[in-house]
């Protein structure tokens, strides 16, 4: 066999060689994105302008369920003189004899209406706890007012206060009649009592019990 030139027939132009692509890689002109069209540009953005919205609203409720717009202590604090004499009503115990507002006479008394299904209450509730273990043996005494219907309160109420261990036990009013004696719109709704049993402050929404200018406002009340 001659190794000259012409000896090599010539390939075909349709059926030249070429390389084969590397390992690894896509061939040119064939693999090439086609453009997305305007439609399915306007249809990706919407989705994350949406997606961006939920996000922001998600951590927006869940910072308000945490932080429950909580106040420093009582903000509708009328003059000494001004004090008025609130609704003797009854309060229904789970257990032991039912009380009226009048058996807490001589005691700076914390009337705290709220419910189970108030987020801001159950933010609000366990803050209680320290300023009774501050102030009840100087005579502060706090009843937080359940106004559930009784169904639910029964199988809720038991294993929020075992799991939370207050240390005072709630009342009920599964009828409203206190609710409505105090008009009360908006839970928790917090109602402060003299030893006279007149009304000092009243407020509506969560407030911080455990803060020291709450610990300082019944503190007051406790020396008068």
């Amino acid at each position: 066999m001659s190794n000259s030139d012409s000896d090599i027939p010539d390939l075909p132009e349709s059926e030249e060689r070429t390389a084969p692509p590397a390992s690894g890689s896509v061939e040119g002109e064939k693999f090439k994105r086609a453009p997305l069209p305007l439609w399915g540009k306007f249809i990706i953005m919407s989705i994350l302008v949406f997606l961006a919205a939920l996000g922001y609203l998600r951590s927006h409720h869940e910072h308000a369920e945490n932080v429950a717009d909580i106040q420093e202590g009582p903000s509708d604090v009328p003059e000494k003189s001004k004090r008025k004499a609130v609704p003797d009503i009854l309060m229904t115990a789970s257990s032991g004899p039912n009380k009226r507002l009048s058996d807490f006479k001589g005691k700076v008394v914390l009337l705290s209406f709220w419910a189970s299904w108030c987020t801001p209450c159950l933010i609000e509730l366990p803050t209680f706890i320290d300023l009774h273990q501050k102030l009840s043996d100087k005579g502060l005494v706090i009843i937080p007012l359940n106004v559930d219907e009784s169904d639910q309160a029964a199988t809720f109420v038991g294993d929020f206060w075992k799991t939370k261990k207050f240390p005072f036990p709630t009342f009920f009013d599964p009828s409203h009649e206190g609710a409505n004696s105090f008009k009360v719109d908006a839970l928790p709704s917090n109602f402060v009592l003299d030893k006279k049993g007149l009304l000092v402050a009243q407020g509506y929404g969560a407030n911080d019990w455990a803060s020291e200018a709450s610990s300082k406002f019944i503190e007051a009340l406790l020396r008068e």
